[in-house]
């Protein structure tokens, strides 16, 4: 299986120091993953503990791979490729994650001012698209529940037609305040048009 460690373009240098400890890639290996990406945006923190199984090393929780990144142009193969993936609580990734049917945990960053995220994620977790972490601490316990976890609500296919009609009753509107179009705004425009 795979994971997808991503902060946008926060920075969230508590969950990215999480994921970069022996025992989170123990849990990792344990639970039956063996990749993990991780994304740190604007973090100050890069993880450390990367390894490559050729060397041999020691260790009995080898992941076969770890990749690392700050941005990319396009995370859709990331999104493709992980199983489960592990954000901060943006809804642009949330929704491009639920797109995806992908199961979803939510770490809520407690360091940022005027929490809105968190608002966000504890709607999206009662509503039963995700679970939801408060505490990076905790993080592995989640994603445990998301593993047990059969299925989680799907989002309703989009539809354009509410955004069409009032775009479409926007624009008439306007035209009318402009007076374009319509009774009264024949051609020449002005009085007297002779």
């Amino acid at each position: 299986m795979r994971l997808l460690v991503t902060v946008g373009s926060h920075s969230f240098d508590e969950l990215i120091e999480h994921v970069d400890k022996k025992e989170f890639h123990r849990f990792l290996w344990k639970s039956g993953f063996s990749q993990m990406t991780v994304q740190i945006g604007n973090g100050s923190y890069v993880p450390k503990l990367t390894y490559d199984k050729r060397e041999g090393e020691k260790n009995e929780f080898l992941l076969e791979g770890i990749n690392i990144f700050r941005f990319k142009s396009s995370l859709d193969e990331d999104f493709e490729k992980a199983d489960i993936v592990v954000t901060h609580a943006g809804a642009g990734t949330t929704f491009q994650c639920l797109r995806r049917k992908k199961k979803i945990v939510t770490v809520v960053n407690a360091n940022l001012m005027n929490n809105h995220q968190m608002e966000f994620a504890q709607f999206m977790y009662l509503s039963n698209y995700l679970e939801i972490c408060k505490c990076v601490s905790n993080l592995e316990k989640h994603i445990c529940e998301c593993l047990k976890r059969e299925r989680y609500e799907t989002l309703p296919e989009p539809t354009t037609d509410h955004f069409l009609r009032d775009l479409d009753s926007l624009i008439d509107s306007g035209v009318r305040d402009m007076g374009i179009g319509g009774e009264g705004g024949g051609e020449g425009g002005g009085e007297g048009g002779g």
